[in-house]
């Protein structure tokens, strides 16, 4: 960074570190990240520790880090959450998820039970809560610093989630009117193609899926049913490639009343939904 010490300095030494997308607005995002200002003058000088922040921060996206890894927060439907490092954070796809539970939780009346496998940041369980503040919402995680991120962003936007530790339907109690859940759905082949931010900078563990990435998949299908409700719904994000062989699974296990798989905004098989005899 040499001398740079204005602001215009700074980001014309940004825009050669950063070369894809919109340098200039990546520089310009790194800027106010950095010092919390968001209309500072060309000539203006940056503090030597904001300077030193501004670089750590560009250095850092030049290496393809995530802006929410580096902001540690990212927007979701209509709300914010913290993302920790080490905790996945949410996608487009999940919010489609998110609105479609939505709907479904619609049908259940009086305080309808509700559960999220693998919650992460919990992003579904937090939409589902604040969306029927009578259901009783129950979010788990075998990942504890998940857990604590959930933990904190259900406070921070003031809904109640039961938080539980737990590997999948391990430690979950009772029976649920709907069941959701985003999992690992990448397989071996798509993980070594996956775009550099997510496959350094992401956690491993809520992508991979197994060979076929259908291994938590077809764990979470096959459990399910001992706790649901009759009628209840299942709710899950999946891989286009993944339809086939969940709707023959779901199909052959005599569990379910109805079994589709609806597509996403771009018009790609995306979530499963089975409701239970």
């Amino acid at each position: 960074m040499g001398k740079a010490t204005t602001v215009d300095e700074l980001l014309r030494w940004a825009k050669e570190k950063l070369k894809n997308g919109d340098p200039l607005r990546e520089a310009r995002r790194a800027l106010v990240l950095a010092t919390g200002e968001f209309a500072l003058p060309g000539k203006a000088k940056v503090p030597p520790w904001e300077r030193a922040r501004f670089r750590r921060i560009v250095e850092a996206r030049a290496r393809g880090v995530p802006w929410p890894a580096l902001e540690e927060v990212t927007g979701f439907l209509d709300f914010e959450v913290l993302v920790p490092p080490g905790v996945f954070i949410p996608r487009p796809e999940t919010e489609e998820l998110a609105e479609l539970a939505i709907q479904f939780l619609r049908e259940f009346q009086n305080s309808p039970r509700v559960l999220d496998i693998g919650t992460g940041t919990g992003v579904l369980a937090i939409a589902l809560a604040k969306s029927r503040p009578d259901a009783e919402v129950w979010a788990v995680d075998k990942s504890l610093r998940a857990l604590r991120a959930a933990k904190r962003n259900a406070q921070r936007l003031g809904v109640t989630l039961h938080l539980l530790r737990s590997d999948g339907f391990s430690q979950v109690p009772g029976k649920f009117h709907l069941i959701v859940a985003n999992p690992p759905y990448v397989s071996q082949e798509e993980w070594r193609n996956l775009p550099k931010e997510v496959r350094n900078f992401e956690p491993r563990l809520a992508l991979d899926g197994g060979k076929d990435g259908l291994a938590f998949l077809s764990r979470i299908l096959r459990e399910s049913p001992a706790f649901l409700l009759p009628g209840g719904a299942l709710l899950l994000e999946i891989a286009p490639a993944q339809k086939k062989a969940l709707l023959s699974w779901a199909k052959a296990s005599g569990n379910w009343a109805e079994i589709q798989v609806l597509p996403d905004l771009s018009g790609k098989p995306r979530f499963f939904v089975g409701r239970r005899c």
